[in-house]
């Protein structure tokens, strides 16, 4: 009996389930049950990227998933969205979440199952006038590429491939659990930084990228050992950019960094 038809189902069960540990069913029921948890730090997101201009009608959405964390009325900015996503289920969640108000503003949403990391050099030729933003996936490339030194040094690669488009990410930096009663994710724990050549400047005070970390673990009350997901040097220097906490589990936090690169010219 042909084992073909049985693997091809079963490989495509397999990432409708956790797509390659970073997406899939159990991710997407978990981040539906928690979305008044994460509210929070929507909010906040939503906050950061109001006052950015796209500069150009297209983007690029990049680790779309269904969208969780992503402002409707920034995407609502763009004349066309192309999407990608590995996971077969993300562009249903998407297409539910935001297609109706997508279409409401004359967007038009395209989605693509496709590992976009590993072709991104295509799909900035093919898409030269786009604008790019990296929807929460940059601090799972240690993950996905199973390497911790190849992985920085793709994220360190990362602004230099994409120089001549206007992009922006929002990524984990850092992720561990906090004491009981943490702080309540307000405006006041959303911290904004610029990007410097030692670390981070933050309201007059220059950090080295350590200190910067000692600093954010300990203004959420932190415990235990925390994992640096490689992205200190995603942005390049001289960007602006918001730490946003986010309560992804009730004791277990993230750090997400959020910036935009304007890349004009």
């Amino acid at each position: 009996m042909p084992t073909e038809p049985r693997t091809a189902w079963w490989n495509w069960l397999s990432e409708a389930w956790h797509a390659g540990g970073t997406g899939g069913l159990n991710w997407h029921l978990h981040a539906h049950q928690s979305r008044q948890r994460w509210q929070p730090t929507v909010d906040a997101l939503a906050n950061f990227l109001s006052p950015v201009n796209p500069q150009r009608p297209h983007l690029l959405l990049i680790g779309a998933s269904a969208g969780w964390m992503m402002p409707g009325p920034w995407l609502q900015r763009f004349a066309r969205i192309d999407a990608y996503d590995i996971d077969p289920l993300a562009g249903l969640w998407f297409r539910a979440r935001h297609g109706p108000h997508l279409r409401q503003h004359g967007v038009e949403l395209h989605y693509h199952r496709q590992d976009a990391m590993a072709n991104l050099s295509v799909l900035l030729a093919q898409h030269p006038q786009a604008c790019i933003w990296f929807d929460n996936l940059l601090g799972q490339l240690r993950y996905r590429i199973g390497d911790t030194e190849a992985a920085q040094a793709r994220l360190r690669q990362l602004h230099h491939d994409l120089r001549g488009h206007p992009w922006g990410s929002v990524h984990d930096a850092y992720s561990g659990q906090v004491r009981p009663n943490p702080p309540p994710i307000t405006s006041a724990l959303t911290l904004p930084f610029v990007r410097t050549s030692a670390g981070v400047q933050h309201q007059q005070c220059a950090y080295a990228q350590g200190a910067w970390a000692q600093h954010l673990l300990a203004a959420i009350g932190a415990e235990g050992e925390w994992l640096d997901h490689l992205t200190a040097d995603v942005l390049p220097e001289n960007t602006p950019g918001q730490m946003i906490p986010w309560a992804f589990k009730p004791h277990h936090w993230h750090w997400l960094q959020a910036g935009w690169v304007r890349n004009e010219g």
